[in-house]
């Protein structure tokens, strides 16, 4: 949800992808929205280490392309066919070339841009998912804190020295916040050691380095400590430090996330709302404009309708396509289906002689 208002009460007007007027207080809180990505990727860390374990390759494998394929397929097509359905849409499916590669995960591959602005955090997610995979290919995945640590200092390499091809098809950007949502799960699991506190801390000085280059140079103090010029350097650094603090409650039982209903279904509604919401809030929001509706009612109302329509369009795309064809998805790809066709066939055999 950061990242939904960010994109509409902040981004969609700076950049020009609609008009209109928004609160000045909205306008300025959620310039920090943003930053729920780095969020998104600890949670990933986190949780692509829990499912890592025991698991062979293509197992791991199926688990990530059944999360990830059915919501991205559903939701790059219908961001299609709102953009084509909206004549003042701002952006616009440049080919059915750029459709197609889409829909594999990986345009940049195929050297096409990404139907949504959003999906570019979808590329390093898949870089950490094969770097993963490769670890239990080799039966190294016993050695992953050696490995995340040896990330932590290619990630310091390119942060000192940046390079293209390094962050490309390494994340190493990124590499710090992976890295500490995974060692946050081994904390989970069995405890503190050295080298275990070590990478949260290089993790936490990288993360809060990055950050800080990626806003800019600060000019002077003053600048730094006003609040009314545009996002604050130590505001932003501070969000990203109650991440890292949350986990470490988290982990040692300080905060506890009880499951509910309404638990379940946040985490259920947060990949599809992720893919759905920008582009096509955008085609929306111009739309809105465009017909007098903003004028009308104001843009704080469209924002709320368009936010409501685009949940309810994450719930539609959880219940009619993942959760019916996410679990067979999974089962083909890692093979089940064929292992329980060949042991019912071993057992006729059986029977038959």
């Amino acid at each position: 949800m950061m990242v939904v208002l960010f994109h509409y009460c902040h981004a969609g007007l700076r950049d020009g992808w609609f008009k209109g007027e928004q609160h000045p207080v909205v306008y300025a809180v959620t310039a920090y929205g943003y930053v729920g990505v780095h969020l998104f990727f600890m949670i990933s860390g986190y949780v692509i280490m829990m499912t890592a374990q025991h698991a062979n390759t293509r197992r791991f494998m199926a688990s990530r392309v059944s999360r990830l394929a059915p919501a991205l397929w559903v939701c790059v097509t219908l961001t299609a066919l709102v953009e084509l359905a909206v004549p003042t849409a701002p952006i616009k499916p440049e080919s059915w070339a750029q459709y197609f590669a889409n829909l594999t995960l990986v345009p940049r591959v195929f050297d096409e841009a990404y139907m949504d602005g959003a999906y570019w955090s979808l590329a390093v997610e898949i870089n950490f998912y094969a770097m993963v995979a490769l670890a239990i290919a080799t039966g190294q995945l016993k050695r992953i804190e050696t490995l995340l640590l040896l990330w932590l200092a290619l990630s310091l390499v390119n942060y000192l020295r940046p390079m293209h091809t390094v962050q490309v098809f390494t994340s190493a950007q990124w590499a710090p916040l992976f890295t500490a949502g995974a060692i946050f799960y081994l904390v989970k699991q069995s405890g503190w050691t050295a080298r275990r506190l070590l990478s949260i801390s290089g993790s936490t000085l990288l993360a809060c380095l990055y950050l800080w280059r990626e806003n800019g140079v600060v000019p002077d103090l003053e600048h730094l400590l006003r609040l009314d010029a545009g996002p604050n350097h130590l505001v932003i650094e501070a969000i990203l430090l109650s991440f890292f603090g949350f986990f470490f409650c988290m982990v040692h039982g300080k905060v506890r996330v009880k499951s509910s209903r309404w638990s379940l279904l946040a985490g259920r509604l947060t990949y599809p709302l992720y893919l759905v919401h920008q582009h096509a809030g955008y085609a929306l929001f111009s739309l809105a404009a465009a017909s007098g509706l903003t004028a009308a009612v104001g843009l704080s109302w469209v924002t709320v309708g368009l936010l409501a329509l685009a949940v309810a369009a994450a719930w539609l795309v959880n219940v009619c396509v993942e959760e019916p064809w996410s679990a067979p998805l999974r089962r083909w790809l890692a093979g089940a289906g064929r292992t329980k066709q060949m042991q019912v066939h071993r057992k006729a055999l059986k029977a038959s002689k």
